[in-house]
C-alpha cells in the first residue's frame, strides 16, 4: 500500500511539471506569447483577489468569484490554485452542501493530478477538514496519516500531525488529541506552526472544561502572534466568537482593537467597531466603565456611518446603556421597543435588578415567574452569568434583610427556594451567618438543616459542625446530633469544644441513655476547665445536678458535695430553682451531720420558700426534719406549726414521713 502511494505521488509530479512546462513553452521549445503570459498573470491575481475577500470575511463573494473562475479557466497552470481555494472556500461557507462538493472537487483534482506536487500537503489537510465536516472521519483519518507518513519535511509532517489531533477531537478522544498538540507545542520553534497548535488546543481545553488552560493558552498566543488573526477577519471573526461562546471576551476585545488599529476600509471599520461595542457590553463589570467605553463606539457609529449596517442597532444600544445608568426610565425603553423581544428582556431585567438594589423583595416575588422568562443571553450582559446567580442574589438579600430585622419565623419562606451555593455564601459572610445559624436553631427547619448539611457534610469547619450538631439537637435528630459532636472532637479545637460541651451534654441527657451520660461526665472530669468555662451557661444547673450523683456512685462524696453547693448557688445566683427543695435538703442534711442546725434549718425553709411546685412526699419530709430541728432547739411553737403543716398535706403516696406526722 505504501509503495503505491509513494508512485502515485511521483507520478503526479511529473504530470504537474509538465502540464507547467507546456503552459510556458510550445512544442519547438519557444516560449508562449506576452498575451498568454498576461492571462495568467491576470488568472493568479483573480485567485488573490478572491483569497484576499475571504481573509477580509466576504466568503460568499469570495466563493462566487473562484467558482465562476474555475468553471471557465483553461489555463492548466492555475488549476492547482483555483480548486485548493475553491475547496478552502467550500470549506469556510459552512454548509454540508458546500463542504461535499468541495471535497469531491478536491479529491478528484489529486487523483487526476490537478494538484501541483508542492501543493499536496496542503490539498491533504483541506481534505482531512472537508471530510470531519461532513462526517466522514474514517475518510480524515486516512488522509491525515498520509501526510505524516509519506512526507519528509518537518513541517509538513508536524501540520500532518496537527490533521491528526482534529480528527481525535472529532471522534471525542481529546487525551489523544491533546498529548498529540502538546507534544508539538513543546518541540517546535516555528511560531506559525505554534500558533496553529495552540489555536486547535484552545478549542480542546474549552470542550474538555479545562477553561484556566485555555485561557492562559489564548494569552501567550494574543501576546506572541496576535498578527495571526489580525491579518485574517474570516479567522479572527471565528476566534472572536469561540472566545465570546467561552465567556472570555477580554481576549475578544484585544483581537478587535488591533484589527481597528490595521484596518483603513471603512465598512470594516464600522463592522470592527460595532463588535467591539458588543463585547465591552459582555465585560460589564457593575460600574459605568465598560459601558462608556461602549456608548462612545455606538456613538461614532452613528455619527460616521448613518447609512451603515448599524446605525439603528447603535442607537438602541445607547438606550440600554441609558437605561442601565438609570438616565431612561425601564417603562420608556420597553414602549420605545416594543417589537423588539431582546429589548424587551433587558427593560424587565433591568427593573428586577432596581427593585433588587431598592429591596423591593414582595416586588419581586409577584412577578417572579415573568422574570424567570428573561434568558441567560440577556442576563450575562448584565453581568450575571445567569438568571439563577441572578434570583441566587436577590435570595441571599432578601435573607440577610430578614436575618438583620430578626424576622426568623419568615427566613423559612426565602429558604424554599434558596440552592445549596446560596447557603454557602451566607455562611461565608461573617456579618450573618451566625445570625443565619442562630434562626435556624431558634426556629428549626428541617430542608434547611438538610441543605446545609449536605453542603458541608465533609467540611473540616468545627463551628459549622456545632451549628449543625445545634440544629439537629433542636429537631431532635439526636444521633444526627452526636455524629456532628464527633466529628466537632475529631477537628480538635478546643474553644469550639468548649461551646459545644453542654450541647453533647443535653443530647446525650435527651437519648436517656445511662451508659453514654457516665462516659461523658467521664469525660467532663478529664476536662475540667470545660465546666469551669461553661459556668455562665443556664444549663450547667442540669449539669451540676447530674454529675453530682455520678460523683457519689462513684464515691467521691467530697467532689459531689462541692457541686452540690454550686447548683446551689447557680440557681440562686439566675433566680431559677429547677431542683429545689432536693438541693436546700441534701445540703440541710449535710449541716446536720455536721451538728451545724441552725444552719440545716436555714436550708430547709430556703427550699420551702424557693420551690414553686413541691410534690407533696417532698414537703412533708420538709415539715419533718424542720419538726425535729425546731425539737432539738427546743422551739415549741415551730414545732408545733410544722407539724400541723405536716398533718395538712393531702396528696403523698406512701409516706412513712406523713404517717409518723400524723401520730404526733
Amino acid at each position: 500500500m505504501k509503495f503505491l502511494i509513494i508512485f502515485f505521488l511521483i507520478v503526479n509530479f511529473l504530470y504537474a511539471k509538465k502540464d507547467f512546462y507546456y503552459s510556458f513553452i510550445n512544442s519547438s521549445g519557444i516560449q508562449i506569447s506576452e498575451q498568454r503570459k498576461q492571462k495568467i498573470s491576470d488568472g493568479f491575481d483573480l485567485i488573490q483577489n478572491a483569497r484576499q475577500l475571504a481573509k477580509d470575511g466576504k466568503v460568499d463573494e469570495a466563493y462566487a468569484q473562484i467558482k465562476s473562475f474555475k468553471d471557465k479557466n483553461r489555463l492548466k497552470v492555475l488549476n492547482s490554485d483555483i480548486i485548493l481555494l475553491y475547496s478552502e472556500l467550500s470549506l469556510k461557507k459552512e454548509s454540508k452542501r458546500f463542504i461535499v462538493d468541495g471535497a469531491k472537487v478536491l479529491e478528484e483534482a489529486i487523483n487526476s493530478s490537478k494538484i501541483n506536487e508542492y501543493d499536496l500537503p496542503r490539498a491533504y489537510e483541506l481534505l482531512v477538514d472537508l471530510k470531519l465536516e461532513s462526517n466522514r472521519s474514517k475518510d480524515a483519518k486516512y488522509f491525515a496519516e498520509i501526510i505524516v507518513n509519506n512526507f519528509n519535511d518537518k513541517i509538513v509532517k508536524t501540520r500532518g500531525k496537527i490533521a491528526l489531533a482534529k480528527v481525535y477531537k472529532y471522534q471525542k478522544e481529546p487525551k489523544m488529541a491533546i498529548r498529540i498538540l502538546y507534544e508539538i507545542l513543546t518541540k517546535t520553534k516555528d511560531k506559525e506552526v505554534a500558533t496553529i497548535v495552540a489555536n486547535e488546543l484552545f478549542d480542546l481545553y474549552i470542550f474538555t472544561e479545562e477553561f484556566d488552560k485555555a485561557n492562559e493558552l489564548i494569552s501567550q498566543v494574543l501576546k506572541n502572534n496576535i498578527d495571526f488573526y489580525a491579518n485574517d477577519s474570516y479567522l479572527a471573526n471565528k476566534k472572536i466568537n469561540k472566545l465570546i461562546k467561552a465567556n472570555m471576551p477580554r481576549h475578544a476585545a484585544n483581537i478587535l482593537k488591533e484589527l481597528l488599529n490595521r484596518t483603513t476600509k471603512e465598512e470594516s471599520i464600522e463592522d470592527f467597531k460595532f463588535k467591539l461595542a458588543n463585547t465591552y457590553m459582555l465585560m460589564y463589570d457593575g460600574t459605568n466603565y465598560y459601558l462608556e467605553k461602549a456608548k462612545a463606539l455606538y456613538e461614532d457609529i452613528i455619527n460616521d456611518y448613518s447609512q451603515g449596517a448599524y446605525f439603528q442597532k447603535a442607537k438602541m444600544y445607547i438606550d440600554e446603556i441609558l437605561m442601565r445608568q438609570n438616565i431612561l426610565k425601564t417603562t420608556v425603553v420597553s414602549q420605545k421597543y416594543e417589537n423588539s423581544e431582546s429589548m424587551q428582556q433587558k427593560a424587565l431585567l433591568q427593573e428586577l435588578i432596581n427593585e433588587k438594589e431598592g429591596k423591593q423583595f414582595d416586588k419581586i416575588l409577584r412577578k417572579k415567574k415573568i422574570y424567570r422568562t428573561i434568558s441567560d443571553t440577556i442576563a450575562r450582559r448584565f453581568g450575571y452569568d445567569s438568571m439563577t446567580v441572578l434570583f441566587d442574589e436577590v435570595n441571599i438579600d432578601r435573607i440577610k434583610m430578614l436575618l438583620n430585622d430578626d424576622q426568623c419565623f419568615t427566613l423559612h419562606d426565602a429558604l424554599q427556594t434558596a440552592r445549596s451555593s446560596t447557603l454557602e455564601r451566607l455562611i461565608e459572610d461573617d456579618s450573618v451567618k451566625y445570625k443565619f445559624f442562630q434562626c435556624l436553631i431558634d426556629v428549626p427547619y428541617e430542608r434547611a438543616y438538610t441543605q446545609i448539611k449536605n453542603t458541608f457534610n465533609t467540611s473540616r469547619d468545627a463551628n459549622i459542625y456545632l451549628y449543625l450538631e445545634k440544629m439537629a439537637l433542636a429537631l431532635g435528630l439526636y444521633d444526627e446530633a452526636l455524629d456532628f459532636s464527633a466529628k466537632v472532637e475529631m477537628v480538635n479545637n478546643k474553644d469550639i469544644l468548649s461551646k459545644e460541651f453542654l450541647i453533647r451534654y443535653k443530647i446525650i441527657k435527651h437519648q436517656n441513655d445511662t451508659l453514654s451520660l457516665d462516659k461523658f461526665f467521664s469525660y467532663a472530669t478529664r476536662n475540667k476547665q470545660f465546666i469551669e468555662q461553661n459556668k455562665n451557661n443556664p444549663v450547667i444547673v442540669d449539669f451540676y445536678y447530674d454529675y453530682y450523683f455520678y460523683l457519689l456512685k462513684h464515691r467521691k462524696k467530697d467532689k459531689a458535695v462541692e457541686f452540690l453547693q454550686k447548683l446551689y448557688e447557680k440557681q440562686k445566683e439566675i433566680n431559677a430553682f429547677v431542683y429545689s427543695p432536693f438541693v436546700e435538703m441534701s445540703l440541710a442534711k449535710l449541716q446536720e451531720n455536721e451538728n451545724n442546725i441552725q444552719k440545716a434549718k436555714d436550708y430547709l425553709l430556703e427550699g420551702l420558700k424557693n420551690t414553686r411546685r413541691i410534690k407533696p412526699n417532698d414537703e412533708v419530709k420538709v415539715y419533718y426534719d424542720l419538726i425535729n430541728i425546731y425539737n432539738s432547739l427546743n422551739n415549741q411553737t415551730k414545732k408545733q406549726e410544722y407539724i400541723l403543716k405536716c398533718k395538712e398535706v393531702n396528696g403523698t403516696v406512701d409516706s412513712l414521713y406523713k404517717k409518723m406526722c400524723d401520730e404526733m
